[in-house]
């Protein structure tokens, strides 16, 4: 096997969106808008005689005292007709080729991966090198396939959340994309309301803001808004990519709960994503089945079951991983992090 650079933007595409599951992380686009924000980012392919294998883009994240990390965001993804042995023996040969990389070790105190399979398809796929963090992107998910008709994805749904869509629309709430900046500002408003709402820690405006516009243009990033007498109740930020339309960030009124919003918004986005030809509709995060696996969070029952409801099925990944090149400091500076909490 050998390792090329990718310098072509169609080729790049091409491999990612051949993938079931597509992952718009691992799209070009979303490698511009990165290097846009300042992070260097790299790609590269893994190829053998019958062609490109596996992929990987990686961004530079800058940390303190002039070092970093390499990141791949739900990446390397792998092609999927190879065996699980096949996938071991291309992982362990990516990573041996990417270590020769000099750019990949100058000013790097480790690397973090995300592989693109699922705990079970193959085990033992990360080499031993690399030690298993708390995950950067989600670790499980929900995948709903959209290849069934409406009235089956319904009844696949658990009971009340049918019937919530059905209250939803009985209230009479409409759903529609944002086109205009009150519309973006009316979902950076709700997002901001559900962070304070619900205790935690909401990414910036400006961050969430720039995602929009940068995705937008690419065509790739929806904002979904479902309204009652025009007021805003619930929106969504979504990414359309390849096969699979992600819904990456939600937010909702503390008005009007009644009339279950964000039922008919995530509805409205199935139906659409079905009608435009995509054959997924990724939840984007919920907990692992398995309350001692390392990746569970008590926090995420709630929205693991709402996500459930909808009929699809759990998708486990191995996780988000680290290579180390400066042990000690490593160490430390996790040791640092585990007592700030």
């Amino acid at each position: 096997m050998k390792l090329l650079v990718a310098t072509d933007q169609s080729q790049w595409d091409a491999f990612q969106t051949a993938q079931p599951w597509s992952q718009f992380t691992q799209s070009w686009a979303w490698g511009e808008y990165r290097i846009a924000t300042g992070s260097p980012v790299r790609r590269y392919f893994l190829s053998d005689d019958s062609g490109v294998v596996a992929s990987i883009q990686l961004e530079y994240r800058q940390r303190r005292f002039g070092v970093g990390y390499w990141f791949a965001a739900h990446g390397p993804v792998f092609r999927a007709s190879l065996s699980a042995e096949a996938k071991r023996d291309a992982m362990r040969e990516f990573c041996e080729l990417l270590l020769q990389e000099t750019e990949l070790r100058k000013k790097t105190l480790f690397w973090r991966i995300e592989p693109m399979s699922e705990i079970t398809k193959p085990e033992g796929l990360v080499p031993l090198s690399f030690r298993r963090v708390p995950s950067a992107d989600p670790a499980s998910t929900i995948l709903l396939d959209l290849a069934p008709s409406q009235e089956e994805l319904l009844a696949k749904m658990h009971e009340k959340t049918r019937y919530n869509i059905r209250l939803a629309e009985r209230h009479g709430v409409r759903v529609r994309i944002a086109q205009t900046l009150s519309d973006v500002e009316a979902f950076l408003d709700l997002m901001d309301e559900t962070a304070y709402r619900d205790g935690f820690t909401q990414l910036p405006r400006t961050y969430l803001k720039a995602t929009y516009d940068a995705m937008s243009e690419s065509r790739f990033a929806r904002i979904r808004l479902a309204e009652l007498d025009g007021k805003v109740l619930s929106a969504n930020l979504e990414m359309a990519y390849g096969d699979t339309v992600t819904y990456l960030y939600g937010a909702s009124s503390s008005e009007n709960r009644n009339v279950m919003a964000p039922f008919a918004l995530h509805w409205n986005a199935i139906r659409e994503a079905k009608a435009l030809g995509h054959t997924l509709y990724d939840f984007w995060g919920v907990n692992p089945e398995n309350k001692g696996n390392f990746y569970y969070k008590a926090s995420w029952e709630g929205i693991s079951r709402f996500k459930r409801g909808w009929g699809g099925r759990q998708a486990d990944l191995v996780g988000t991983w680290d290579l180390p090149f400066n042990i000690y400091l490593y160490r430390a500076i996790f040791f640092r992090q585990f007592f700030r909490g």
